[in-house]
């Protein structure tokens, strides 16, 4: 390299390196500076550490191309097309709002030291419950034995009944569901309960679904959990860096077998990655269809969209794709994609045969409204199955 070539590529970093590192994060309202002993300062740093890798290979995923995409993951945006009667695929880094996702991450990644000061371990979280499935999960680090969250298998027994039953048969065999996963070929480190067992024993988990009598069957209500590791509810609780609104809310699900989440909805947009390993090809089903697919009804409203859903005599069978590590991996849900999870049919019948564990997450999690939306059956009432009739009452979103 000449000495002119030298002196100008040292102009250039000299420029560029002021500005390393120069990314402002705002926290969020509720994450306040805590004092830790020297102790609980080590039990933090892991908790911190283990949540960075699960980002890290998160956005590791994102960006690997997969499929016919060469800049990114190829993700499905609709299980079935009604024009073309298969499914559509989209690669998902040209999605704007996955575009800022992966930015902030990136972000974080750069300067985790700043991004800590945004990490809560919510040992004293007061917004509302979180738990720790059981006391096998509590004894696999001692991070989740000093945060001493309440134990979901206390919440089901006290809950009791059908719901209670299906809770306790999912969180007692937790560790067994959450490791029949296998993450090698999307990811270049084990994201599961096997690989970070710090995380998936210390964040805190929410029985979504347990008192809410319009969500499905009481298995299902007692089977399904979610975790928020990043977002505005979780244990990173970035506002803004370089005041650009933090969308990204990241976490992981699990669902018990022979269950099945009905047909539902939100506003903002979510992404899922498989990591159960299935012992039959059809053992775990999903759909995703745009809400104003042909194969459903559509009425306008004032304030937005009814969406009739006609499933029955079988309809319901092409419109869902069989999830799994390998293939069916990545989802994309647009705006008010109406979607669900099926585990009903297939060879889902013992404890053995797992559930469905996944790699969850949003990517506006600060605007329009959050709340998921279920849809209900033709005659107003708790939906059960995709065969049923449904009605879904979509709302208008503020772009």
């Amino acid at each position: 390299m000449s000495k002119k070539l030298i002196g100008a590529w040292l102009t250039c970093c000299a420029v560029a390196a002021p500005n390393a590192g120069a990314a402002e994060f705002v926290c969020q309202p509720d994450v306040s500076p805590a004092q830790y002993s020297r102790h609980e300062q080590r039990l933090v740093d892991r908790f911190w550490q283990e949540s960075l890798i699960y980002l890290e290979q998160y956005l590791q995923a994102l960006e690997t191309p997969t499929g016919r995409c060469l800049d990114s993951a190829e993700a499905t945006i609709q299980t079935y097309d009604s024009v073309t009667g298969g499914k559509q695929s989209r690669c998902i880094m040209r999605y704007r709002d996955i575009e800022l996702l992966a930015k902030h991450l990136r972000a974080i990644l750069a300067e985790p030291d700043k991004a800590k000061a945004c990490f809560d371990p919510q040992k004293n979280y007061d917004a509302f419950p979180l738990y720790t499935p059981s006391r096998a999960v509590q004894r696999l680090s001692r991070v989740s034995r000093w945060l001493d969250r309440p134990l979901l298998t206390d919440y089901f027994r006290g809950l009791g009944g059908d719901i209670g039953a299906a809770g306790l048969e999912l969180n007692e065999n937790f560790v067994a569901v959450t490791a029949r996963t296998d993450a090698s070929v999307h990811f270049s480190r084990d994201v599961s309960i096997k690989g970070l067992p710090t995380l998936w024993s210390s964040v805190g988990w929410i029985p979504f679904y347990a008192e809410n009598p319009d969500a499905g069957a009481d298995r299902f209500r007692g089977g399904y959990l979610y975790a928020e590791v990043m977002g505005p509810w979780g244990n990173l609780r970035i506002k803004e860096i370089d005041g650009e609104t933090v969308g990204a809310e990241i976490g992981m699900t699990v669902q018990l077998f022979n269950t099945s989440y009905p047909y539902h909805y939100h506003h903002p947009q979510e992404i899922y990655m498989t990591l159960t390993r299935p012992q039959c090809i059809d053992q775990n089903q999903y759909m995703v269809m745009h809400w104003d697919n042909e194969a459903f009804e559509q009425d306008r409203r004032d304030d937005g969209w009814t969406v009739n859903i006609d499933g029955s005599g079988g309809r319901w069978e092409k419109w869902f794709a069989n999830q799994d590590p390998a293939h069916e991996w990545l989802t994309y849900f647009e705006r008010n994609a109406i979607h669900a999870f099926h585990a009903l049919e297939g060879c889902n019948q013992s404890i053995e045969n797992s559930g469905l564990v996944t790699v969850w997450a949003r990517s506006t999690a600060q605007d329009n409204q959050q709340s998921t939306r279920l849809c209900k059956n033709a005659n107003g009432g708790t939906l059960m199955h995709p065969g049923e009739r449904a009605t879904c009452e979509l709302r208008d979103w503020q772009p």
